[in-house]
């Protein structure tokens, strides 16, 4: 096989594109440049390959690459040609090359095929990382297999409107942190790269987002506090004392959590009485409850789950990871847009 896809297409999301064109295969494969389209920062290379027939385009890949580095791979295959069509597929999924001629089965059946016709988009695996389009068309002879796989970038719309930020509105990276004040690794985010992105205030926007987790038995009253403290525009503030108390109120019962809640809104400087009464009444737990969904949603899993600029962070602390994400969010034309108009035609 001219491009082993199933170990490539991973390999090539978020990889930085340099030097010459991208050549792959061996030399029996009619490999050639057919597109270059270039918009800015972002671009389309395209790759035919048709081993002993070229001119058939049984066979192409297409690189989106924005920012130097490549966001998104669309194969494209002829109708008759579903091995290729499953290989891009499996390397989307990360799957063994053993579930390939399950795949293809899938692929040639009338069903599935009725389906793909109308194209959809899901993403790849339970991290919501990445997505993966599918769409047949063309009809008889001129139908082709049309598979995408892109970084998957949230779109601002999809997050709800919060107070409980910090930073410069204008700030060019929006740095958004599902989090649980009883998770210990929400401190240390708290402690450590919380810090370096508040010193940079117009560089980050950082809005913070509820995710308390069911088995923490404190956390859900400690979000709802915040949300007290933040209705006077004292998140951050009532914020910094919970995580400098944690020793202090995560192993409490609920109740006695609840008094010590109360104790650091003083700390806080906040009105206690009308912070009291907000707690009490839980008049924040739609407000909990609602960001809670759009976590679950966004495929948070976890806490702290971090996005910047709408790409899920792997890993907060990787400055390599952050500096790529960056550069293809805030490119012109910028991932999103890219990936974004290609799978239009997916939908």
């Amino acid at each position: 096989h001219p491009l082993p896809l199933v170990a490539s297409i991973n390999q090539l999301i978020g990889v930085r594109i340099s030097g010459p064109p991208l050549r792959v295969g061996p030399s029996t494969g009619a490999i050639a440049a057919t597109r270059s389209r270039n918009a800015g920062t972002g671009h389309s290379q395209a790759f035919c390959f048709g081993r002993k027939h070229p001119d058939s385009r049984r066979f192409q890949i297409t690189l989106d690459v924005v920012g130097g580095r490549t966001v998104g791979v669309l194969a494209d295959a002829a109708l008759g040609n579903a091995e290729d069509a499953a290989r891009a597929v499996l390397a989307a999924w990360g799957s063994p090359e053993e579930n390939l001629a399950g795949l293809v089965k899938t692929f040639n059946d009338p069903k599935f095929q009725a389906t793909a016709r109308a194209g959809f988009v899901e993403t790849t695996d339970d991290s919501g990382a990445d997505v993966i389009a599918v769409k047949l068309t063309g009809t008889s002879a001129a139908a082709r297999w049309n598979v995408y796989a892109a970084v998957n970038i949230q779109p601002d719309s999809i997050f709800p409107a919060t107070t409980n930020a910090l930073g410069n509105v204008g700030a060019p990276n929006v740095i958004r942190i599902f989090s649980d004040f009883q998770c210990p690794y929400c401190k240390q985010l708290w402690d450590t790269a919380l810090v370096g992105w508040k010193a940079k205030p117009t560089e980050y926007r950082v809005l913070h987002y509820q995710f308390p987790l069911s088995f923490h038995k404190n956390a859900y009253a400690a979000a709802e506090a915040s949300e007290c403290a933040g209705a006077q525009g004292k998140f951050g503030t009532y914020a910094e004392v919970l995580f400098a108390r944690f020793s202090e109120w995560t192993p409490q019962v609920v109740v006695a959590a609840n008094s010590s809640f109360n104790a650091y809104a003083k700390t806080a400087g906040l009105n206690t009485s009308a912070f009291k009464t907000c707690l009490a009444s839980h008049s924040k737990k739609p407000s909990v409850e609602a960001q809670l969904a759009v976590g679950k949603q966004v495929a948070v899993q976890g806490t702290p789950t971090v996005f910047l600029n709408g790409v899920k962070l792997a890993d907060y602390t990787d400055a390599e990871e952050l500096a790529t994400v960056r550069a293809i969010t805030t490119a012109k034309p910028s991932a999103g847009t890219v990936i974004g108009q290609r799978l239009q035609s997916f939908r």
